[in-house]
């Protein structure tokens, strides 16, 4: 018996094993990696959807008290109630994007909802877009809380021909509180 278990203590190594290890290595590092970049997307689609509520909560705001008002070039506009939404909803609706920390270099167009809250848009050139450009924005809550992002599919131009400019009323700096 004891040439039976001799052989089973011993543990030979096949050219199998190598292989072998080498398949259920990789699929725990893949699985890992597949695992920590859902997380990761998981959290950036959170902080989006709050920065869509609070500029829900913002536009609303706005709404209630005509309060929005654009800083376009040095002009401002006070924005219609329909034009309110139609921000709203084409930054809402074009959510496609990747967040950013770093502010770009230049003068935004920067929207004051009237409640501590501010939207600054930067036009960026973009050599791999189909417009040749792309919308970087910057919201900042009433609570002092950033989120920035670069959307691909929004363009100023874009946002300055269907709302910024068209059917609002431009105001004097004076006028304003």
């Amino acid at each position: 018996m004891d040439g039976f278990y001799g052989k089973i203590k011993e543990n030979p190594r096949t050219f199998y094993d190598i292989p072998l290890i080498t398949i259920i290595t990789s699929l725990l590092l893949v699985s890992i990696t597949l695992f920590l970049s859902v997380i990761y997307l998981m959290g950036c689609n959170r902080r989006f959807l709050a920065f869509i509520s609070d500029l829900s909560n913002s536009t609303t705001y706005a709404y209630e008290h005509e309060s929005l008002i654009a800083d376009v070039d040095n002009r401002l506009y006070k924005i219609s109630d329909k034009n309110m939404y139609g921000i709203f909803a084409y930054i809402a609706f074009s959510k496609s994007g990747r967040e950013s920390g770093k502010l770009p270099e230049g003068n935004p167009v920067i929207l004051d909802y009237g409640d501590g809250s501010v939207l600054k848009l930067w036009d960026l050139p973009d050599d791999q877009s189909v417009s040749g450009h792309i919308l970087f924005l910057s919201y900042t809550d009433p609570e002092g809380k950033d989120f920035s992002y670069i959307n691909y599919k929004m363009t100023m131009e874009t946002m300055m021909i269907r709302y910024l400019i068209y059917n609002n009323v431009e105001v004097d700096r004076g006028t304003l509180n």
